[in-house]
């Protein structure tokens, strides 16, 4: 992950997302347990399995920022049915300087995506919380009026006001339209919208609805309802009709109080904005999982299948697992086992009570993935496959849980 825009920000203080009932409760003395994971032998690919249900296989990948990659090129030719270009589609990449446009990022993960006959993504269209540059910022001045805490929202150069982000936002769409024409399966619409509690965020920051009170928020009118978010919907059907329309979240999973209150408000919204008519074709589900923290199963079942009942997809966007809480002192071999254990139990669950029609990693292999220079010291294996493109049982354990997935879409 490029660092400029890296989620280190996001995830530094963030507790973490996930550890599955069936290895959190083994304990011998004082030491918590690996939980065991079958040893897998030869097999189809995570692709072929996906495909035979119905389910889109994919991976995160920039061209610009990592060298080129003879085996990675090979690895994803074998995998990928679906390529997102990381932050080379987020507006500070693309757009640094209003009217100055950067597609390098852009044009090589569009072109990866049809060398190998696979589809590309666009992440994303509108992020709420980072990765915009400075003129797309509040303006700095405003901050003590809109008395928001979050000094990444504005700028001394920051001039998005309600006059302007509209011309802005139309403006953003009508470019890359014009340069790829209706190409993506998938678009996040909007990306990381609803509120994350810290220990150091403020009520300030969040509005009735748990929303955060971000840049877009301020802009498009956010203190008048939930509607706010209607109109980019709207004008990202217009603009690209056969897209996939996503809207795009992190953190719902664990059995902490925080996460249960942004998945009730996901819930509500997604509710009411389906009775709207709002043109919304899946929910995003970030997925950068934590091994090591509470799985909320019971609460995640119930809200997957109430996102079902709505008619609303399911797509794990942005998929790897975190091994930071795990115990220090267990080898490499235990953390595998461990981290493979997270994502088979979290990919069991949303397969057997949501409608799965993605499945994309951020980044196939583990020495590319953000969390390899977050956690350095930890040589961490967050990825499907090593950095010698061998997989890891975290791709076994996937696969095992796609396995069993019904053919839903």
């Amino acid at each position: 992950m490029d660092t400029s825009f890296s989620r280190r920000d996001l995830f530094g203080v963030l507790a973490g997302v996930l550890w599955t009932a069936g290895c959190a409760q083994a304990f011998d003395g004082e030491a918590l347990q690996p939980p065991l994971v079958p040893v897998a032998g030869p097999g189809p690919t995570l692709r072929d399995i996906c495909r035979s249900r119905g389910i889109r296989h994919g991976a995160a990948r920039d061209h610009v920022v990592l060298p080129d990659d003879p085996e990675l090129d090979r690895l994803m030719a074998q995998e990928c049915d679906l390529v997102v270009p990381e932050n080379g589609g987020k507006w500070a990449v693309l757009q640094p300087q209003e009217g100055n446009w950067d597609w390098r990022r852009f044009d090589r993960a569009v072109a990866d995506a049809r060398a190998i006959g696979a589809v590309p993504a666009w992440h994303c269209m509108l992020w709420q919380h980072m990765g915009m540059p400075e003129y797309m910022k509040l303006p700095i001045g405003r901050m003590p009026e809109l008395r928001i805490g979050e000094p990444a929202y504005f700028s001394p150069e920051g001039t998005l006001a309600p006059e302007n982000h509209w011309r802005r936002f139309t403006g953003y769409a009508a470019a890359v339209r014009e340069r790829y024409g209706d190409a993506f399966w998938r678009i996040d619409v909007a990306n990381e919208v609803f509120f994350w509690e810290t220990g150091s965020s403020h009520p300030h920051q969040q509005d009735a609805h748990g929303f955060r009170r971000g840049m877009w928020w301020v802009a498009a009118g956010g203190d008048r309802g939930p509607e706010w978010l209607d109109p980019f919907f709207h004008h990202a059907r217009r603009t690209f009709p056969s897209a996939k329309l996503v809207i795009n979240d992190f953190g719902i999973e664990l059995a902490e109080g925080w996460q249960q209150r942004k998945r009730a408000y996901l819930l509500r919204w997604l509710t009411d904005a389906v009775k709207r008519g709002v043109p919304i074709d899946g929910l995003g589900l970030q997925s950068h999982l934590f091994a090591g923290k509470p799985y909320d199963r019971d609460g995640m079942r119930t809200f997957l299948r109430a996102v079902d009942k709505l008619g609303i997809p399911v797509h794990v966007t942005e998929l790897d697992v975190d091994e930071r809480h795990l115990p220090r002192h267990w080898s490499r071999e235990d953390k595998d086992r461990a981290i493979a254990w997270t994502a088979q139990e979290y990919l069991r669950d949303v397969a057997a009570n949501a409608t799965l029609v993605e499945v994309t990693w951020w980044h196939l292999r583990s020495d590319l993935n953000w969390l390899a220079s977050e956690l350095r010291e930890l040589k961490p294996n967050p990825s499907p496959f090593d950095a010698t493109s061998q997989p890891l049982p975290l791709y076994h354990a996937a696969a095992r849980a796609l396995e069993g997935a019904a053919r839903r879409a």
